[in-house]
């Protein structure tokens, strides 16, 4: 086991995270069009790279594939005949290779073919131009796969059989393994090979593919400039939407904002208003019960001292009614200005909880009319706005002095809960009773259910009556939360 090694992280490799974040953040930070052109190079680009490399590959061994089909027609009509079948099997003679001789050494078509070769199946050459080789056997898999009829050529510099043949330069040089038939039959005696030269081939094989690729670039480049002027079109019309639809979204917000402005403004009005409103009734209250009641008690003390009978020299016959003396219509006057005055003033319920606030107009009521009501309270916010307050307190009175007058105070019961952001209360009776007194339907108040529905719906509410035959009614009021807490 060799010695420990210390392996030392630098900030390059703790920094890789950030590296790409960085990367992350750049891609995104490129416009469309920008995202679009590196995408597109590398899709369309890397595309086009592989359709020209195949391009010039068939290109290249389409062009060597017709230089062996001329070699093997050349092999096949020039070769052939010298080849001769003997007892000893095929040969080449003296003759014949002295002819061979002649024509394919030192002569014009040496310059371009620069050898020959004929071959029997087992792999023995029995004629070369060079002589070293003849008689040798040196098979190979392209001499098998020439006889099988199959043309074989390929692209080599220099050449050598079996790796015991010196390469004869660096020339470039073209091997064709071509098969030779017996005459008249489809049969392969021998297999002759030559060794074409290449630099010719190279050259326009070289131009062939230059021109594939200078093909092949400019439609790359026709391709990548139509789909960017596409991409940059509908980038810019992107562009000018989004800077629309930005434009208009800041207008949105502005006039969302100016909304709320607005509706908190109103909501502010509204409750001045309703506390206005209070205080104006309160002073009315008060002023009743200062001025005209404190005056009428004092009348009805006079008039009582002599309420004993009219007096001598009075126009009033002496069969005036009872109910029409002077006395007891200013009891009644003074009765119904208390009941007024009663009503329109508010206990103090602005520091109070909205439970205890309800409570309360429950025992005024109760105080007042000596009747009883029976209440329950179930999940009330603690804080409330005032003015939403004052509303369903004096929604409370209205219902059960409706309740009173209509019902005679039969079962009298007061409901007040809150559940999915809204407030509802319910004020119900049992109806009236049949020995109930005509007189006490006929008092009148001074807020009325329509004085509450207007309330009730300055606050965003509803209001239902219900009656419900001889079982008595209901009334049921449902105010949201929203924009109404304290």
């Amino acid at each position: 086991m060799g010695p420990s090694q210390n392996v030392t992280y630098g900030p390059k490799d703790e920094g890789s995270p950030s590296k790409s974040n960085t990367l992350f953040r750049y891609w995104h930070s490129l416009g469309l069009t920008a995202q679009f052109l590196i995408v597109a190079a590398l899709i369309v680009c890397g595309s086009m790279a592989v359709l020209g490399e195949w391009l010039s590959s068939q290109i290249a061994a389409s062009q060597l594939r017709s230089r062996a089909e001329a070699g093997a027609l050349y092999v096949e009509g020039f070769l052939a005949r010298h080849v001769e079948e003997g007892p000893a099997g095929l040969n080449v003679s003296s003759d014949r290779q002295k002819e061979l001789d002649d024509l394919l050494i030192g002569t014009e078509l040496a310059k371009r073919v620069e050898g020959f070769r004929i071959w029997r199946q087992d792999g023995t050459i029995i004629y070369s131009t060079d002589k070293s080789l003849m008689g040798k056997r040196l098979p190979s898999a392209d001499i098998d796969k020439a006889f099988a009829g199959t043309v074989v050529s390929q692209l080599e510099v220099g050449h050598n059989d079996a790796g015991d043949i010196e390469h004869s330069g660096d020339r470039s040089l073209i091997e064709i393994y071509a098969p030779i038939y017996r005459a008249g039959s489809r049969e392969v005696i021998a297999v002759g090979e030559l060794y074409e030269e290449a630099e010719e081939f190279i050259v326009q094989r070289n131009r062939a593919q230059r021109h594939t690729w200078a093909i092949v670039g400019a439609t790359t480049l026709a391709i990548m400039g139509l789909l960017f002027l596409i991409v940059r079109r509908a980038s810019n019309v992107i562009e000018s939407q989004r800077i629309t639809l930005k434009s208009q979204l800041a207008n949105a917000q502005a006039l969302a904002e100016q909304n709320t402005k607005l509706r908190k403004a109103a909501d502010h009005a509204r409750m001045d208003a309703t506390k206005s409103n209070e205080t104006l009734l309160n002073r009315i209250g008060s002023d009743l019960h200062d001025g005209p009641v404190q005056l009428l008690s004092l009348l009805i003390l006079r008039l009582g001292g002599s309420s004993s009978g009219p007096g001598k020299g009075s126009d009033l016959p002496k069969s005036t009614p009872q109910e029409l003396h002077p006395s007891r219509l200013a009891s009644q006057v003074l009765m119904e200005l208390r009941e007024l005055s009663t009503g329109l003033v508010l206990p103090e319920i602005e520091n109070m909880p909205l439970e205890a606030a309800l409570r309360v107009a429950v025992e005024r009521h109760e105080y007042t009319t000596g009747s009883v009501v029976s209440a329950s309270y179930d999940g009330l916010p603690e804080n409330v706005a005032h003015p939403l307050k004052i509303c369903l307190y004096r929604v409370v009175q209205e219902g059960l002095n409706n309740a009173f007058r209509h019902a005679g105070a039969r079962e009298q019961r007061v409901t007040a809960s809150a559940e999915d952001n809204v407030i509802t209360v319910i004020v119900s009776d049992a109806g009236p009773s049949a020995k109930q007194d005509i007189k006490t339907m006929g008092r009148r108040h001074p807020l009325g259910l329509q004085g509450i529905r207007n309330r009730v719906e300055a606050f965003g509410g509803s209001v239902q009556f219900q009656q419900r035959g001889g079982d008595g009614t209901q009334l049921i009021v449902s105010v949201p939360l929203e924009s109404n807490s304290a």
